[in-house]
């Protein structure tokens, strides 16, 4: 498939539609909307996801699966805006059937687009096998921080109070997690247009991948205890 690119004039309009909140103007501009962001989200995400398979054959390759919507599900926070201004990708396992585990991304705002690599969601339990990841395979860990690094990424994460024992030298910024992921941002929303977007998706996941299948060995490891 070919990506056919996202114009400022189309992250223009998903600003205006979420400002003016109003049925009437989305229904009003739906297609266009569909057509400007919508489907090249979509196109990227089916020829990103595809190449993606290989690290994770579970992944879902869907992409109306894969794409955010522009409608909003506001039935569970305070915000009540209709519809949003930003849209994403998610390239992971389906979520449903596979919470807790590792999931790459990435999102489209107004203002400018970024890449992560991280958990979706996490329990206590699943850092507890975070943390014993990093005290048996330290070296492995830090290698794929270090080209999450590389690729322009950062670490956000929110870390416990109290730290945990027991952490090998060098994992202190990680050890205390209560979740981790790795993210860019880039402002040049016109990389957007063309197929350099698409290059760089290829380049920096390629960087993500061995510390997403790190965090795919954590999430394997924690649920066989379940079991």
């Amino acid at each position: 498939m070919e990506y056919k690119g996202i114009s400022r004039d189309a992250l223009f309009l998903m600003a205006d539609n979420r400002f003016r909140d109003s049925k009437a103007y989305y229904e009003e501009h739906k297609e266009q909307i569909k057509e400007s962001m919508t489907v090249p989200m979509r196109q990227l995400a089916e020829i990103i996801g595809s190449e993606l398979s290989g690290i994770d054959p579970l992944m879902n390759t869907v992409p109306n699966k894969m794409v955010s919507r522009v409608r909003r599900d506001t039935r569970f926070t305070k915000d009540k805006h209709l519809y949003r201004e930003n849209m994403w990708i998610m390239f992971m396992r389906p979520k449903h059937e596979w919470r807790c585990y590792p999931c790459m991304w990435f999102e489209v705002t107004p203002v400018n687009y970024s890449l992560g690599v991280g958990f979706f969601g996490t329990k206590p339990g699943l850092m507890e096998t975070f943390r014993k990841a990093l005290r048996e395979n330290p070296k492995e860990f830090l290698k794929a921080a270090e080209k999450c690094k590389k690729a322009g990424a950062r670490l956000d994460e929110a870390h416990y109070k109290r730290p945990f024992p027991d952490c090998p030298d060098g994992l202190e910024e990680y050890y205390n997690c209560k979740e981790i992921y790795f993210i860019s941002f880039s402002e040049n929303l016109d990389d957007l247009s063309d197929g350099r977007i698409v290059e760089t998706m290829r380049s920096t996941y390629k960087a993500f991948s061995p510390m997403y299948k790190f965090l795919l060995g954590v999430s394997d490891e924690y649920f066989s205890k379940e079991e």
